[in-house]
């Protein structure tokens, strides 16, 4: 049973090696044709496997194809196996759509690249990865695409090598997921050693007659995978990483936010879903991150000037939202807006990269306006996206994060703290993407740089999913029937009229609030700054959070280093090696003279040698 799965993860996979292996010997219509072409393979495949699930009464909830057996030890096995079910499909659907509608955007936005070749490589090196990740069995493969997603992102946001902010972004990136992968490794062995086992299915089997719920062990295990999920979604306090990997061409954004590696936090909740509600301590833990997360992120999108970064903290602020849902209990909902989050983000993202393209790699939005004129189907995408993102009635947004926002309230762990908190970031979502909006398109062009229209194959992926991100939110019914057979609850919906007011209300005053600031009243716009200059400039600085890392962690460490490398190094261990060559060196001189080389010197030795022993025999 879905044994042809497996081209999910050996299509992109191929198309790695092969692009890595020819290098420049196939052209840029090759690599693009196979890049694209093994994605397509991947999704097209999926399809196949959603098809099979949801026409197969058997196979509705999935199940495990094992390739080989690979390691057995007493009463352990790890086997090459792949789970398909309703959540990884549903994943995959997301993965291989989007990263192929990205894959494709690619072949014009990095046309002029002389590393084309590369960048496609790399790009089937993070389906590929990300696919392993989601259709991995148990935790030891998990926890193997955990860390290779993290390698395919040291890749892409690096890849312009030659960029010094880039590598530095890169290396940074990769740091703080490394601190994830240790927590996932440690609870992985947590779970062996409790349950003998690290197979999905049987963990999941084991754990409500294993441990007790609040336990330690549960605790211990659930808070050291949240710290692999914190890290890989960008959530508080592992962060920091997540806006200096825009230093990455667009597309690798867009991949990176949209369809793959932050996603990879929420998915894990979901997957151990069982483990978490064993500990409801974690689960509150999980929402209030989330929650702060989406207000903290919102708070610094408001005064960047940075498209990328602006939509980069965008992202951060709706993995809080979802990191809300699945905190309180409500899987498919989180799982539902991280579908329609992947459709409107790719597009914000990819259009911007329109923007950039056509401005000539211009990304400050002080220096754009106008564009509306001069890029008008990238113009109307970028706002299908903004009203997506902002939850305007009708779009796939409004859909989804009024299903987070109410049940905020409503759910079984749910309470008013947590929803007030949603409706300030929805109005903060709604401010700060119009912002960006007001600035690059409305008013005049505020630099000399004649803008110009994307190409078609960059527009092409930009209409598709400007039209998903209209429409995906009337599939929130078939999702929660899909992912009912995975979770076993369905998708609640509160009969409460004054609260979905109220939620609908909040992205329309954000809308409104950034049309009075940046449309209207550009002297309130000054007088605020003025006024609130002290916080304009800690929300501008990121709350200092990097400065305060390189404060408390950075620089003690590099002291310490440097003192090691001095005193332990050069003065221990250096020292201690240099030594022994001397005192060899000055053992070697002062028994030198014995080999002179002269036969008659030789002979005395011998002679005196003779007698000193004769001379101890007879008078012992």
């Amino acid at each position: 049973m879905f044994l042809y799965c497996w081209l999910i993860l050996i299509s992109p996979l191929t198309g790695f090696i092969v692009l890595s292996w020819m290098g420049d010997r196939v052209s840029r219509q090759q690599a693009a044709a196979i890049g694209c072409g093994t994605v397509g393979i991947s999704f097209l495949v999926t399809l196949i496997a959603l098809t099979e699930l949801l026409l197969g009464e058997e196979s509705s909830k999935g199940g495990v194809s094992t390739l080989y057996h690979w390691v057995t030890a007493g009463s352990f096995t790890l086997n090459l196996s792949i789970l398909v079910d309703p959540l990884s499909v549903f994943m995959l659907l997301i993965v291989t759509g989007v990263g192929f509608v990205i894959h494709v955007y690619s072949v014009g936005y990095m046309e002029k690249d002389p590393e084309f070749n590369r960048f496609f490589s790399y790009l089937n090196f993070f389906i590929f990865s990300m696919a392993l990740l989601v259709l991995a069995a148990d935790f030891f493969f998990l926890i193997v695409g955990w860390a290779m997603v993290g390698l395919a992102s040291y890749l892409l946001i690096g890849f312009w090598k030659e960029k010094t902010s880039a590598v530095l972004a890169a290396r940074k990136a990769f740091v703080m997921n490394v601190i994830g992968d240790v927590g996932m490794v440690i609870a992985a062995f947590i779970i062996f050693e409790n349950l003998g086992t690290l197979n999905f299915l049987d963990v999941f089997a084991a754990a409500k007659s294993t441990f007790r719920p609040n336990g330690d062990t549960i605790l211990l295990i659930t808070l050291l995978l949240l710290v692999g999920a914190f890290a890989k979604s960008a959530q508080m306090p592992l962060h920091t990483w997540l806006a200096d990997a825009m230093e990455g061409p667009t597309p690798v954004s867009a991949l990176i936010h949209a369809a793959t590696m932050v996603t990879a936090g929420v998915y894990l909740v979901a997957r151990c879903h069982v483990l978490f509600e064993l500990a409801p301590f974690t689960m509150y833990l999980i929402a209030t991150v989330g929650v702060i997360t989406a207000i903290f992120a919102g708070s610094m999108a408001m005064v960047q000037y940075d498209i990328k970064r602006v939509i980069a903290y965008s992202t951060m602020s709706q993995l809080g939202f979802m990191f809300l849902a699945v905190g309180v209990g409500m899987y498919s909902i989180a799982m539902f807006h991280l579908m329609t989050h992947a459709f409107f983000k790719a597009l914000l993202f990819l259009s911007a990269g329109s923007v950039i393209h056509g401005l000539n790699d211009e990304q400050d939005i002080r220096k754009m306006g106008g564009l509306r004129h001069s890029m008008p189907i990238t113009h109307v995408t970028f706002l299908i996206g903004s009203l997506a993102l902002a939850g305007f009635p009708l779009t796939s947004g409004f859909f989804s994060k009024e299903a987070i926002i109410i049940n905020s309230y409503h759910a079984d762990m749910g309470n008013i703290i947590f929803w007030a908190l949603a409706i300030l970031g929805a109005v903060m979502t709604g401010f700060y993407i119009f912002r960006i909006y007001f600035y690059a398109f409305a008013g005049q062009p505020r630099t000399d740089v004649h803008a110009h229209e994307s190409p078609l194959v960059m527009i092409a992926p930009l209409c598709l999913l400007a039209f998903l991100s209209l429409t995906a939110g009337f599939g929130g019914g078939m999702v929660d029937d899909f992912l009912f057979n995975y979770f076993g609850t369905h998708m609640p919906h509160p009969d409460d009229l004054l609260f979905e007011t109220i939620g609908l209300s909040a992205g329309l005053i954000g809308i409104v609030g950034a049309v009075v600031f940046y449309m209207t009243g550009k002297d309130r716009l000054e007088f605020a700054k003025q006024m609130l200059a002290p916080l304009h400039d800690l929300l501008l600085n990121k709350y200092y959070i990097d400065e305060i890392y390189d404060f408390l962690i950075v620089k003690p460490v590099r002291a310490i280093g440097i003192f090691l490398e001095k005193r332990a190094e050069n003065l221990g261990i250096d020292f201690s090696v240099d030594q022994i060559g001397v005192q060899v060196r000055e053992v070697s001189r002062l028994i030198s003279f014995w080999q002179s080389g002269s036969v008659r010197s030789y002979a005395l030795s011998m002679i005196v040698g003779v007698v000193t022993i004769l001379t101890f025999v007879v008078f012992q």
